[in-house]
């Protein structure tokens, strides 16, 4: 025993004299520093940083409330509306100022803002209308400034669409589960047709087929069925769930009486005059290309819309529409209030064929070709996100950014392209995503054709609704100001529906006639 004790003394002395004697040899001779290898952090990509950065803008202009009851949110009846600096008569061209001072239920002055506001100066018997841009003060107080483009006497029409406690609770709602709409695949191998669930969000440890867009950075999943591959999927459905995540005291407010109010005024209207000093409006320019966007941008008069800053050729005659169409290529990519456009070609061009194409349903592609034009003009649905409730075929579906890559571009090509009501149903990174690669795309086109033309649309007001958590217009404001942020300085044409529906008063998402009349006008405006 004495033996083993000394024998593993000895080894221990032995190994503590070889490290020391490693020791002085190692730290004796020049040599870089050894660092403890660490795993990297994963880098943002390009796109998330754009996405992250407007996020933050946006989460900057929602005012986070912690609703307590409905008693002490913003209550239009309470609040009032008055005319800055009133004057007995205005000018054609004047600016209109008017405050708004905004209470609760129970009289009590609001300290915060956030309350989603629309507002519109009109005329009826003249059919005219034009919006108002929203100022908040961020302390209950807002200005609304309008510009009186008309003479005669002028109605004021100030709405509290949401309260601002609504909007907190529809935001947080809106980015934080994937509830609303549901998908279903279908999947087929020769004769064998089989269904799954799909979405942007399903169990991760069920065995997914992953249909991933990794240079754009976006993602979709369906459940792969036994005895099929992820390659099978053919066909896609969606449809509105029902579901909310509201509680009854949220709910609340979303009632009838809560929604799209009247803001009091303690003014009827204002009398406006063609004063001798106006400058001319007669000899503005045509509307181009590259021309910025405006909110407000004009006015509607005997529902013809006037834009603010250009002038706009309007009723065009069916020889102006087939003269403006010679030997041009032109692509629509959008939802439905862009196929309105595909139709009202259909209906005026009296050379078009229009093919009829294997699908089926409204979604369906619409092609049309006039031989005797040498043109051709067709619309396509913008790709998934795409809310359909009959299968539609998902194989040649494309986003629009890899529509744009496809197309090569020429002076006789035109895109016109609208994206958002789809959108309104999923966290909003969605559509900012999309929107950075439509940019992006945008710029690729235009570096290999800048003669190439393209027109940006602007989404529409959607009438009032009870799925206010999908539909509401307050997701849609948050679209334009996206919008905006990422296409302002492109040298497009802007058709601005957001404005040019509320000046129409034309609460529906899919307008009537005589409106999709003036889009297009301003379209022809832009090409011919």
């Amino acid at each position: 025993m004495a033996l083993y004790k000394l024998k593993r003394g000895g080894a221990f002395v032995g190994t503590l004299t070889v490290f020391f004697c490693l020791s002085f040899w190692y730290y004796s001779i020049p040599h870089k520093t050894m660092k403890i290898p660490t795993e990297n952090p994963p880098k943002t990509s390009e796109i998330q940083r754009k996405v992250d950065g407007i996020l933050s803008q946006i989460e900057n202009m929602i005012t986070k409330v912690t609703l307590l009851h409905k008693d002490n949110t913003t209550c239009a009846e309470k609040s009032k509306a008055t005319i800055v600096n009133p004057k007995n008569s205005y000018c054609v061209g004047d600016n209109l100022v008017v405050q708004i001072d905004m209470f609760d239920y129970l009289g009590n002055r609001k300290k915060y803002g956030g309350d989603y506001l629309r507002a519109r100066i009109f005329t009826k018997v003249l059919n005219a209308g034009a919006s108002g841009r929203i100022e908040d003060f961020h302390n209950g107080t807002y200005h609304v400034h309008f510009t009186l483009y008309w003479e005669g006497k002028i109605d004021l029409s100030i709405l509290l669409i949401h309260p601002s406690e609504a909007i907190s609770v529809l935001w947080n709602i809106r980015n934080s589960w994937y509830g609303n709409v549901d998908y279903s695949g279908k999947f087929t191998n020769q004769n064998k047709q089989t269904e799954a669930k799909c979405g942007f969000d399903l169990n991760k440890s069920e065995e997914l087929c992953e249909y991933n867009d990794h240079r754009d950075e976006e993602y979709f999943y369906c459940m792969k069925p036994p005895n099929f591959e992820c390659d099978m999927l053919t066909e896609m459905k969606s449809w509105i769930t029902g579901r909310s995540k509201l509680t009854e005291h949220e709910a609340s407010l979303f009632d009838k009486s809560s929604l799209r109010v009247e803001i009091l005024k303690d003014f009827e209207s204002v009398t406006v005059t063609n004063c001798k000093n106006n400058s001319d409006t007669k000899n503005k320019e045509r509307c181009r290309i590259g021309m910025k966007l405006e909110y407000p941008s004009g006015h509607s008069m005997n529902n013809v819309w006037i834009p603010h800053a250009c002038s706009m050729k309007t009723n065009h005659n069916l020889e102006e529409l087939n003269t403006c169409m010679q030997g041009k290529v032109i692509y629509i990519l959008g939802d439905s209030t862009l196929r309105q456009w595909m139709l009202y070609f259909k209906s005026k061009l009296n050379e078009l064929t229009v093919l009829n194409l294997y699908e089926s349903g409204w979604a369906q592609k619409i092609w049309g070709i006039d031989v005797k034009r040498n043109m051709r003009i067709s619309w396509k649905r913008h790709g998934n996100p795409f809310i359909s409730s009959s299968y539609q075929s998902c194989r040649e579906d494309r986003t629009i950014p890899r529509e744009i890559d496809l197309i090569g571009g020429h002076d006789k090509t035109v895109i016109v392209l609208n994206i958002g009501c789809h959108f309104r149903s999923y966290p909003v990174h969605h559509f900012i995503r999309r929107l950075i690669n439509i940019r992006k795309a945008l710029v690729r086109l235009f570096r290999r054709s800048p003669q190439t033309k393209v027109i940006l649309k602007a989404e529409n007001l959607m009438s009032s609704s009870i799925t206010h958590e999908l539909n509401s217009d307050f997701h849609g404001l948050v679209h334009y100001f996206v919008f905006e942020l990422i296409f302002k300085d492109l040298n497009v044409g802007f058709v601005n529906g957001w404005d040019m529906t509320n000046a129409f008063d034309a609460n529906n998402v899919h307008p009537p006639p005589e409106y999709i009349q003036n889009e297009v006008d301003l379209f022809m405006t832009y090409i011919c």
